[in-house]
């Protein structure tokens, strides 16, 4: 049976955790970080996030499967952020039973777009392909242990800070930088572009003040943005898009983004398997790949109102 999870479902799922663990041989298990497993519990069972919806998949009192998606904001798009299962002969079937019930739950709720991402070499890539899944792109994240203090910032020509109006220009960029695949995955319209952007909620000139923990810098030539870098310092993070078209300094743009990001603590930064060149800047500064991640999407059909025939009376 699958089913939202509950608040009476304390047991089962700290028994569920710690059977996970233990299966992925994680050191120490979950089960003896009672913080972290009640506070996800307490998130998902009392939904305390806003826009967070939780099932799990639950016979004769015990856990098999769990799923998690969240809404972005303002926009009728799930993330799956969750799916864990215990490894059996039965995980497949769950896998989809799971996956099935959420996107019947989210055509409910009038989303009109799902996206999933698992690791690359999760067996929970094919199961979520034959219940009608893209798989559209992979990502790397990469990882710097330590950011080394720069003598100097390097020098990027016709790099600024991006302004309130680049929207336009940014997302022409994102067109000419981006496959075909990805972009009718994620975003092919302005619209939908700035939904995945990041700076809808606010006006460009509030964001700024609103979220100083990101800066965006636009490399511009002649009419065009050429390159993008975003410095998220609270995530410590990169983010980076340059047109292959351009001789755009990558490593340079990265060592930049590296000195705002400043010293101390690591960094990380996503690489898309479109963006070889980005790859060859990092691991020549130092960058080693963690993690690579599978990114997949489906797109549900949208409701129509029923059309009906009424009589019209003449007056």
């Amino acid at each position: 049976m699958i089913r939202a999870l509950r608040p009476t479902d304390i047991l089962p799922y700290v028994a569920f955790c710690h059977q996970i663990s233990h299966a992925t041989g994680e050191s120490p298990p979950v089960a003896f970080r009672p913080v972290a497993v009640l506070g996800g519990f307490l998130e998902r069972s009392f939904a305390l996030e806003p826009g967070r919806e939780s099932w799990v998949q639950i016979e004769h009192g015990q856990i098999s499967g769990l799923i998690s998606a969240k809404r972005r904001v303002g926009a009728d798009v799930w993330d799956v952020d969750q799916l864990v299962y215990l490894p059996s002969a039965d995980a497949p079937r769950t896998c989809m039973r799971l996956l099935k019930h959420l996107l019947a739950a989210a055509s409910d709720d009038g989303v009109q777009k799902v996206f999933l991402r698992v690791g690359a070499a999760n067996p929970a890539l094919g199961w979520a392909r034959q219940v009608g899944f893209i798989h559209y792109a992979e990502e790397t994240i990469y990882h710097l242990p330590e950011v080394p203090s720069l003598a100097h910032t390097p020098e990027i020509p016709q790099m600024r800070p991006r302004r309130p109006a680049d929207h336009q220009a940014l997302f022409q960029l994102y067109c000419t930088a981006v496959p075909l695949r990805v972009r009718q995955a994620e975003a092919m319209t302005l619209h939908e572009w700035r939904w995945t952007d990041g700076w809808w909620l606010h006006p460009m000139s509030l964001r700024f003040l609103a979220n100083r923990a990101r800066s965006d810098y636009v490399i511009q030539m002649e009419e065009r943005a050429s390159g993008w870098l975003q410095v998220d310092r609270r995530h410590r993070r990169l983010g980076v898009l340059t047109d292959a078209r351009e001789a755009i300094d990558v490593e340079a743009l990265v060592r930049y983004g590296l000195a705002k990001l400043g010293p101390g603590r690591g960094a990380f930064c996503a690489v898309r398997d479109y963006q070889p060149d980005l790859a060859a800047a990092l691991e020549e500064i130092g960058f080693r790949p963690i993690q690579v991640d599978a990114l997949l999407s489906r797109a549900l059909a949208k409701r129509l109102p029923d059309l009906k025939l009424v009589p019209v009376r003449a007056s």
